[in-house]
């Protein structure tokens, strides 16, 4: 059987698939409780990387690919894998964007983390996106549901409140600029492979 390791524990593919779907749900319905497990937890970058982001990237990259075969007339595979590289390209680097500008910037809003803690209050909010982006690319009709994404402001408030180490007129504006960041990077990127690539279509 398939095993993975995470801080020095063998984790079987199962067990691995558990943890990441046990630690969306928390991170959806109760975000809070979430961040305690989180923040507590002894994980670096890589494990959040691997264990987390990447695995959800790749479902929505997948999506992508799959939603555009299933929903365009006639069968493009080279525009869909197009498609499906730009969603990949655009949430890994603001993934990354946004963890550099949070680890350097923020600092000046009284929001100081450690490397692996800023990429974690990057990572874990861009849920609202990978979810709600993998139902909207397969069932294009509920696009209206795009505006849930901003459940990442609550899941990025939920985890500066968790630090407790400011008041709530400073968590607010913390809250914005990583909520602001996380959202609208990945857009950024991905308009900007557009235009650099030259091609015209629409996310």
């Amino acid at each position: 059987m398939a095993k993975e390791k995470m801080n020095n524990e063998t984790l079987t593919l199962g067990e691995f698939y558990k943890k990441l779907f046990f630690t969306i749900r928390e991170l959806v319905f109760t975000p809070r409780k979430a961040w305690t497990i989180i923040w507590s937890e002894k994980t670096g970058l890589n494990d959040v990387l691997k264990y987390f982001s990447l695995p959800l990237i790749g479902a929505f990259t997948l999506a992508t690919f799959l939603g555009y075969i299933f929903n365009h007339q006639g069968v493009d595979f080279e525009l869909a894998l197009k498609y499906a590289i730009f969603t990949f390209s655009a949430c890994f680097f603001g993934l990354y964007l946004a963890y550099i500008v949070i680890l350097n910037v923020l600092p000046f809003l009284g929001l100081k983390l450690e490397k692996d803690d800023a990429f974690k209050i990057a990572a874990y909010p861009s849920v609202s996106i990978y979810l709600v982006g993998i139902v909207t690319v397969l069932f294009p009709e509920t696009f209206f549901l795009s505006f849930l994404m901003l459940y990442a402001a609550y899941i990025v408030w939920e985890a500066i409140c968790e630090l407790g180490n400011a008041s709530k007129e400073t968590r607010f504006w913390q809250t914005i600029s990583v909520s602001a960041l996380v959202l609208s990077l990945p857009y950024l990127v991905y308009f900007l492979l557009i235009r650099l690539s030259g091609f015209t279509f629409n996310l």
